[in-house]
């Protein structure tokens, strides 16, 4: 995607040189304290430079030693560290700890509760301070595993203003993000505000302190998920969280699933609470249930509930956590049920990944499991290390390699605007064939990165160079254009007049897509609205001859949204889009992406920043219906052939119809509802143009519904109907060689008819 999360460059680039103290702290005797629970110490040692930290076993679990801070502007950035401990005071509940400093003055202040420490690092004397770049060091004790887990939490729909609820869909928002570690016989976090998690390593850990020139922290201690340590941490009241254990709450058969909960009380008493839970089908029908129990003082409450799933299924479950009468917290998650498939369709796949496979969440083989059950083949980009250039980020080369992926590279580094390309291109044909790839998309989206430059030096200033270097080293992998954004009509005139074909083999482009069915041919001149739409794009892309890569499609989700799908219309312009890419020619739809949320900031969440929103798995990891839906179109599709367009006598329905080994798959739907989503003016405010009170996926959106007679073959005796999920939503007997079908604005797969195609009018 063009845009950049606004976090990505937080703490800058890393300094040529780390500062230290120049003189030794006096030692002085180590000072200690505990909560009046005897849930946690804290030990500060001036003798070690450490401040340990014990659980109420007594066991250390780690210890904070040097806390890491910056100065300067820009790229200019000098990083400091302190020491040692100078001097340590204390009360029954609190320490003050001053560091040996290189530059200015820096003091820990520690404050114990039950279970948790507080701690606050504040800087000062230090002009230009960098409070995007501080790093914390600890030392963990013994064996235990290190997890990045932000802290997400729903939210209702509300009026930024007045804090009314508007009625739109619940999202997530991260609050503070946690370090958790997993012992054999405890549990910890450490919470920040912030952190980009890129930026800890081994030694230290990132985070992003206040304007004000200090850090806030906080540890848990606890027995106890990292979401409930993390509201705990934030000063909480009581918070819930669902999961089941199951990758992706993902089955391959259908039955009873158990889900579990686990609610937290952030207080220092104990609490009676009930928890209602309700599941959802694609319909709206819904199995409830309701459990009560009790939560301690800053501890936790597990239960659970069952939900019975269909052969192919989805459902969106969601408990509410009531402390009386009143909703104190809830959670959402979805469970699906996808059975396993085997493609066919081999090195002639459409269907692939735009994106790393960064996240590797619950495991690196969960993630690829996950891609080719959904028929995924391709993968968008991936290499291996490389003189100066680290390994491409999620499964390595060799992991896809074993797994049976195919992969590309789309890599560009500093392009050489202006100056001698050879090394550049060089460096970049020889790791495109050290990793096997065999696509190389030269540079992402320049339209809009490098909009300064004009596709005549891209052609003379890169692909020049890039084709010499492939002749030289003799290289058999072929070029594509960078990835546009959306389809620049100027910029590909421009290109090809530039002699720009000649050095490439495909075209790849990103077709986006506004609050637009992905059939929306808008009328010309296409306004800044209009041309990010999808078939005027794709139409105008297969005219120029060339092979043809999507290497971004998507359907961005970002709730509460004029501009973006709802969770309901979603799916349908998965499926359509795919559809729609087969029956023009696409080589290749790699799809962007596989997971909500960003590779700068993983597993976090964002209700306002759409570049969170576009993965086919929601940020908990539990699937999207668009999930089901690409699946859905890479079975049906497998091994298909583009026949036409399905006449049905009538302007405002359509259908393509593609044959397969096994038969005739027809796509059908109408546009008789119009070609614009979220078009519900009472949806909307004013003062808010871009909000829309978005609807729940299981609310058809499309209101009229039209009766269509069409013929079958004579001797069929019945019609099978799918959803654009995939799943069988009706069984329709077929008379004198026809059936009655029901069709709107959603795409359906219709099994077992004889469609006439059109034979004028070209392609609609």
């Amino acid at each position: 995607m063009n845009e950049i999360s606004r976090r990505a460059v937080l703490g800058g680039t890393v300094a040529a040189a780390v500062v230290g103290s120049t003189t030794s702290p006096a030692y002085a005797a180590d000072v200690q304290i505990s909560d009046t629970a005897g849930t946690i110490t804290l030990i500060a040692a001036p003798d070690t430079g450490e401040v340990k930290v014990l659980d109420g076993g007594g066991v250390q679990r780690f210890s904070l030693t040097n806390f890491e801070y910056a100065y300067g502007t820009g790229a200019d950035k000098v990083v400091l560290r302190t020491t040692g401990i100078t001097n340590v005071t204390s009360s029954s509940q609190q320490l003050v700890v001053t560091y040996a400093a290189p530059l200015g003055t820096i003091i820990g202040t520690f404050t114990l509760g039950l279970r948790k420490a507080r701690i606050r690092w504040d800087v000062t004397g230090v002009a230009n301070l960098r409070t995007d770049s501080f790093r914390i060091a600890r030392v963990v004790t013994g064996t235990a595993t290190e997890h990045y887990d932000p802290v997400a939490l729903w939210n209702r729909d509300r009026d930024p203003g007045t804090g009314a609820l508007r009625g739109g869909v619940p999202f997530e928002t991260t609050n503070g993000v946690c370090y958790s570690y997993t012992w054999s016989d405890n549990r910890a976090v450490i919470r920040f505000p912030q952190s980009t998690v890129a930026f800890s390593n081994g030694g230290y850990l990132h985070a992003v302190g206040d304007a004000g020139g200090f850090l806030e922290s906080t540890i848990v201690l606890g027995v106890m998920r990292p979401h409930a340590a993390g509201v705990i941490a934030r000063d909480g009241d009581l918070g819930i969280e669902l999961w089941t254990g199951q990758p992706f709450n993902l089955w391959s058969t259908g039955g009873s699933k158990t889900v579990n909960l686990q609610v937290v009380n952030a207080a220092l008493t104990s609490r009676s609470v009930r928890v209602d839970w309700v599941a959802r089908d694609w319909n709206g029908a819904s199995t409830s249930g309701t459990t009560s129990g009790s939560v301690g003082a800053r501890g936790v409450w597990n239960a659970s509930f069952t939900v019975a799933l269909g052969a192919r299924d989805i459902r969106f479950v969601e408990a509410v956590l009531y402390d009386g009468s009143t909703e104190a917290a809830f959670a959402r998650t979805t469970l699906t049920v996808l059975s396993t498939y085997t493609y066919q369709d081999a090195e002639q796949s459409m269907f692939g990944m735009g994106n790393f496979a960064y996240l590797e969440e619950p495991s690196s083989a969960d993630v690829l499991g996950l891609m080719k059950l959904l028929g995924m083949k391709w993968i968008r980009t991936a290499y291996r290390a490389y003189n100066t250039t680290a390994a491409s980020p999620g499964p390595t080369v060799d992991a896809l390699d074993q797994a049976g992926f195919l992969h590309n590279m789309q890599l560009a580094g500093a392009l050489p605007w202006g100056a001698d390309g050879t090394d550049w291109a060089n460096d970049m044909v020889g790791r495109a064939m050290y990793s096997g790839a065999r696509y190389y998309e030269c540079a992402n989206e320049l339209n809009l990165t490098a909009a300064d430059k004009t596709p005549a030096q891209y052609v003379t200033d890169v692909l020049a160079p890039l084709k010499t270097a492939r002749t030289t080293k003799g290289a058999t992998f072929k070029v594509m254009t960078c990835g546009l954004a959306g389809y620049p009509e100027q910029w590909v005139h421009d290109f090809g007049a530039a002699g720009g074909w000649e050095y490439v083999d495909v075209l790849a482009y990103h077709p986006g897509r506004g609050n637009y069915v992905a059939d929306y041919e808008p009328a010309e001149p296409w306004t800044n609205e209009t041309r990010w739409n999808f078939l005027g794009t794709l139409k105008k892309a297969t005219a120029t001859g060339k092979e043809l890569w999507l290497t971004e499609a998507y359907a961005g989700t970002l709730p509460n949204r004029w501009w973006t799908d709802s969770y309901r219309n979603a799916p349908e312009n998965v499926l359509l889009q795919l559809a729609l890419a087969k029956a023009y020619g696409v080589r290749c739809v790699t799809w962007y992406t596989l997971n909500d949320s960003v590779q700068t900031q993983p597993m976090e969440a964002d209700g306002d920043d759409v570049e969170y929103h576009h993965g086919l798995l929601h940020r908990d990891l539990g699937a999207k219906p668009s999930l089901l839906a690409f699946a859905t179109a890479a079975r049906w599709l497998d091994q298909s052939t583009f026949a036409g367009w399905a006449e049905l006598g009538d302007p405002e329905l359509f259908g393509l119809v593609f044959s397969t080994p096994t038969g005739k798959v027809n796509l059908l739907w109408s546009r008789k509802d119009g070609y614009l989503l979220n078009n519900d003016a009472a949806r909307r405010i004013a003062a808010s143009p871009a909000y829309y009170r978005g609807p729940e996926p299981w609310e058809d959106l499309w209101p009229t519904k039209t009766d269509v007679t069409v013929p079958t073959p004579a001797a069929t005796t019945s019609v099978r109907e799918l959803n654009c999920l995939g799943m069988d939503v009706a069984t329709h007997q077929a008379s004198n060689a026809q059936v009655t079908v029901v069709l709107d604005g959603a795409p359906r797969i219709f099994i077992g008819l004889a469609l006439p195609l059109k034979t004028t009018g070209g392609m609609p």
